[in-house]
């Protein structure tokens, strides 16, 4: 068995695989803990993986760390910081500390899981190699082209090429800190009014739809972009970005050539929204430049991408449309916590090169339960709720959503990653466009943030523009024309719609409630969010679910075999 771990950085996470590819358990840090992009060292993620296993720390053949200590010296903390100290004191030391743990993995791991065989490996593996590895055995490719894009790793902040089964990453370009895409929608989120910025480029990312790009000239003059170069082919202009910290924040002078100053959130205007629409649409336009120059280069039409920045569903949606690529994977956990799976992968395949792993055709990886276990916590609180086992759930939710009611759904195994896949899913009809107010007030979130859908697989080219395979929620499409009028809440404001296509193979389960709604409601698709209230990651237990349910609006919860309500509402 082969561990990969994400320590010490945003998203702390841990990945299990076999030595035949296939991934066993994969989990984030934040799932147990409740404190969201956890950055410690995933003691409860690992056990869980080790358990699900059913086997002891002795048992592993390695660890693969998705940081590389040798990079972060010289490339980040030499080359990048001593020479600016002591403007870069705060960076400095973060990357100090980052390294120094770096270099203490193994000891950590003893300390707080269990001793290692003698002769267990570490391997340190480059932040973006991790990313790409996640994206490429994954994907099921046999070759195929590589693109990543986030914040920045030890150093890079994107890389791509070309890779095949048999021989390693070729690399063919990157861009370095502090030009980076990821840094700039930081920037422009704390200029927008959310702070941090890199946990809420996905709100910015909304707000977007709210203005208009108008200010396309200003961006093309602060950022250069040159598409046709291999290696740093964006460059940004320190004068207007401070991103020495890694993060990303605009400077006075980005206010003044836009002629206004930050927003205190909730005090925005109208700029901040052209700002932010103006974003989205460089953001597209870059993507899609460059990847008709990247494919120029490999001549290979599939495409695997990952990183943070690959989490934008927008213009993903757009490289099926507007470039040469005829097939795309994107890894579903793009963002950091992905780095536990390629550096797993990596490890597994310098020890069993000979077995591909499978293609990952969902994304549940995490902690299931039992409905023993599921009763025991219902029970402890029989003072507030009612609950019934129910012998066809799915049929039964299936009524109560076209009936117009909130469901929290808590079945099976946890997804991994950012998107709820029917797993951990707050469950509502889209034919209705109130359902949008009453799930943000559910939610407790921004108004102006859209929901995304699940759609049957096998409908799918009926109802969307472009019906597009989306198992993992990461492209945005739009419903026909003729059909938008019956499903309005599953549309933004500006007429798209987040998608998740669901088949039998992959959640069998889901599946069925899905094919149940459509049976009654005439209508194959429902709005499909995270069951979790803001501030808090996705619920991992009975216990979080429960909880979650009894401190929102959320009419019914079904989990595992048993509906849940509140007391004094009839089941």
């Amino acid at each position: 068995m082969y561990l990969g771990i994400n320590a010490y950085s945003h998203d702390s996470s841990a990945c299990l695989i076999d030595g035949m590819g296939k991934i066993i358990a994969a989990v984030e840090e934040e799932r147990f803990t409740g404190k969201k992009h956890d950055s410690s060292f995933p003691v409860n993620s690992i056990k869980y993986c080790l358990s699900e296993a059913k086997i002891s720390s002795l048992d592993l053949k390695g660890i693969g760390y998705a940081w590389h200590p040798r990079d972060m010296f010289f490339k980040r903390i030499i080359k990048e910081y001593l020479f600016e100290y002591p403007a870069t004191w705060p960076a400095f030391k973060n990357s100090l500390r980052k390294l120094w743990y770096s270099l203490f993995i193994k000891r950590d791991f003893e300390k707080y899981i269990g001793k290692l065989n003698s002769d267990a490996v570490l391997r340190y593996y480059n932040h973006h190699t991790a990313h790409v590895a996640s994206a490429f055995y994954a994907s099921g490719f046999d070759e195929a082209t590589f693109f990543t894009l986030d914040g920045r790793g030890e150093y890079q902040t994107g890389i791509w090429g070309k890779m095949n089964y048999e021989k390693k990453i070729d690399l063919m370009g990157s861009i370095h800190h502090p030009n980076s895409l990821g840094n700039l929608w930081c920037a422009v989120s704390e200029y927008c009014g959310f702070k941090p910025g890199w946990h809420k480029a996905g709100t910015t990312m909304a707000f977007a739809s709210l203005g208009k790009p108008i200010y396309m000239d200003k961006f093309e003059k602060i950022v250069n972009f040159y598409p046709e170069k291999k290696s740093d082919w964006l460059k940004i202009d320190t004068k207007y970005f401070d991103n020495r910290d890694g993060v990303g924040h605009i400077k006075t002078e980005f206010e003044k050539l836009f002629e206004e100053e930050s927003c205190e959130h909730g005090m925005d205007k109208q700029i901040h929204r052209d700002v932010a629409a103006t974003l989205q649409t460089f953001t597209e336009k870059v993507i899609v430049e460059k990847l008709n120059e990247v494919y120029l280069q490999t001549k290979i039409p599939k495409l695997v991408m990952a990183g943070g920045v690959c989490l934008n569903s927008v213009a993903n949606a757009l490289v099926l449309e507007k470039t040469p690529f005829k097939e795309i994977f994107i890894q579903p956990a793009s963002h950091d916590a992905g780095l536990c799976i390629g550096s797993a992968y990596l490890l597994q395949q310098e020890f069993s090169k000979q077995n591909k792993p499978e293609p990952m055709e969902n994304a549940c990886f995490g902690p299931e339960f039992s409905d023993e276990e599921i009763e025991s916590e219902l029970v402890k609180e029989n003072s507030r709720i009612e609950f019934v086992k129910v012998s066809d759930i799915q049929l039964k939710v299936a009524n109560l959503i076209h009936e117009g009611n909130i469901v929290a759904w808590f079945q099976g195994r946890m997804e991994y990653g950012p998107r709820a896949l029917g797993s951990r899913s707050i469950l509502a009809s889209a034919s209705k466009k109130e359902m949008i107010d009453k799930l943000n007030k559910v939610k407790h979130r921004e108004s102006f943030r859209p929901f995304a859908i699940s759609i049957l697989e096998d409908m799918k080219n009926e109802w969307l523009v472009k019906g597009y395979k989306s198992p993992f929620m990461l492209i945005v499409e739009a419903i026909k024309p003729n059909l938008k009028d019956i499903v309005p809440a599953a549309q933004h404001v500006d007429g798209s719609v987040r998608t998740q296509t669901v088949n039998e193979m992959d959640n069998g389960l889901y599946y069925k409630l899905l094919k149940n709604y459509y049976d009654i409601s005439k209508v194959p698709l429902f709005i499909n969010t995270s069951f979790n209230i803001k501030g808090k990651p996705i619920v991992l237990s009975p216990k979080d679910g429960i909880e979650a349910f009894l401190d929102s609006e959320i009419d019914y919860l079904a989990i595992g075999s048993y509906l849940v309500n509140k007391k004094n509402v009839v089941i």
